[in-house]
């Protein structure tokens, strides 16, 4: 499992251990304990954003970056789909099935969309990690919404009970 998808077990005050990736291609990882509380995805003309703000154990604001530029995720689509389209002619070929039990053996192999064009698990685009101390320094690093959401944990409680 990728490692920015991993799905820890929460602590009592709602903490979990996050190895998150970050630099090109995500090929390296950062682990910090925190827990997330917003996230916001961005769709252009010129690729994709998401944004996830975490609140650490320690207080301050973990902001973790994923772009992806569209002409990247082309570049590597087509490749992928050459190398895929060879390797199923190479595997019919050599094979003495019909051609449904050759398809189905190759597609064994792949274990999701990402696989299929390129991607797997060593991830696509650029993978930022940013750590600031207080909300107005998290203001012009995250998009409005992001910032409202965390303003709005940051000043409330997480759970109100009401007597009602």
């Amino acid at each position: 499992m990728p490692a920015d998808l991993q799905k820890p077990t929460p602590d009592a005050d709602g903490m979990q251990e996050f190895e998150l990736r970050v630099g090109p291609g995500g090929g390296r990882t950062q682990r910090f304990t925190g827990r997330l509380i917003a996230e916001s995805q961005q769709v252009t003309k010129s690729g994709a954003e998401v944004v996830q703000v975490y609140l650490s154990r320690k207080g301050k604001f973990v902001v973790h970056r994923h772009y992806i530029d569209w002409n990247d995720f082309l570049q590597s689509g087509k490749k992928s789909y050459r190398e895929q389209k060879e390797a199923l002619a190479g595997a019919r070929a050599h094979s003495g099935q019909s051609d449904f039990a050759v398809f189905g053996e190759w597609a064994k192999g792949l274990k999701n969309w990402r696989d299929l064009v390129g991607f797997g698990d060593g991830g696509a685009g650029d993978y930022t990690l940013d750590i600031v101390e207080t909300l107005e320094e998290l203001r012009d690093r995250v998009p409005a919404k992001a910032f409202r959401i965390v303003s709005d944990v940051v000043h409330n409680p997480a759970e109100e009970v009401l007597d009602i």
